[in-house]
This record gives C-alpha cells, sequence and structure tokens, in this order.
C-alpha cells in the first residue's frame, strides 16, 4: 500500500501530496467519529469523540485553506493508511460485546490514528517551514497541537476507563 503516488520530484510536491493524504484522513475522520461516539458507552469518551468531530472539522478547512493557496486545485485521493485504521476500529466496535472492552478497543483504534495524524503533521510542519509557508507551518502546528491533546485525553480517559474492561475478562 503505498502512501503517496506518482513522481515527487521535489519537496514542495511531497508536501503537497502530504497535505492531500492529511485532506483525505481528515475526511474519513469525520465520517468515522460519529459511529465512534454513538457505540462508546462511557459518558466522557462520547463527550471527547463528539468534540474532536469539531476540531476535525476545523482541520478539514484549514487544509482546504493551505491546499487552495497552495495548488489552486488538488487530486482528491484516499487515504489507504486512514481506511485500513478506521476498518480496524469498526471491526472492533462489531465484534466487541462488552461495553467497558467496547470502550477500551475505540479508544486503541482513535490513538492509532490520532498517532498517524500527529507524524503526518508533524512532516509537513517541518516542510512546510522549509519552504518558507511560515503561515502554513503555524496552521498545520496549530492542528498538531490539538491532535496531541486529543491523544492526551484519550489515555486519561483510558487509564480510568480500563479497570472496567478488566472486570469482563
Amino acid at each position: 500500500m503505498a502512501l503517496f503516488s506518482g513522481n515527487i520530484e521535489d519537496l514542495r510536491t511531497l508536501y503537497t501530496k502530504q497535505l492531500q493524504t492529511l485532506l483525505s484522513t481528515e475526511q474519513q475522520i469525520i465520517k468515522a467519529l460519529p459511529k465512534m461516539a454513538d457505540a462508546a458507552t462511557d459518558p466522557q469518551l462520547k463527550q471527547a469523540l463528539q468534540s474532536h468531530l469539531q476540531e476535525t472539522e476545523a482541520h478539514e478547512e484549514r487544509l482546504d485553506q493551505i491546499l487552495g493557496e497552495l495548488t489552486g486545485e488538488w487530486e482528491e485521493k484516499k487515504c489507504a493508511v486512514t481506511a485500513a485504521l478506521i476498518s480496524a476500529g469498526e471491526a472492533i466496535i462489531k465484534d466487541t460485546k462488552d461495553d467497558a472492552t467496547r470502550d477500551a478497543g475505540i479508544i486503541a483504534a482513535a490513538q492509532k490514528v490520532e498517532h498517524f495524524e500527529m507524524a503526518s503533521y508533524g512532516a509537513a510542519r517541518s516542510w512546510a517551514q522549509v519552504l518558507g509557508y511560515s503561515q502554513h507551518a503555524e496552521l498545520l502546528n496549530q492542528t498538531l497541537q490539538e491532535e496531541g491533546h486529543a491523544d492526551k485525553l484519550l489515555t486519561s480517559i483510558s487509564e480510568r476507563t480500563n479497570t472496567g474492561a478488566t472486570r469482563a475478562a
């Protein structure tokens, strides 16, 4: 599974492809988060997923803005990595009967996506800085910080809820 396809001639091309991948990621997450929130039983987890949906919509808007400034138009392509991570999360939701265990699985699935996003946004931010796109770098850093916050919140929820999942074992 290739993360990027086509010729990558320079860092600007790589940067653009990274942004396109991130846009696809955010669009897929926007579709997945409501399903995850519906399947979650822990109120704090439900709230965190619903709040992150609003942030994710803002992330999509930032990427649209950056890509619009950078290229005017761009190729839309589904990110296969995100699709695979979301599919794994959907399988956990479908196949897990115990509520606390399902919540633990939802948290793990969401954190896998968050970690992929943090790595991807970190690279994009660095490339924006090197390429002289300081405003892009600021927007990407803002998103990176929000993704990190979401990951930390999920960790704190899991530290509280995972004990409930052990009782089901």
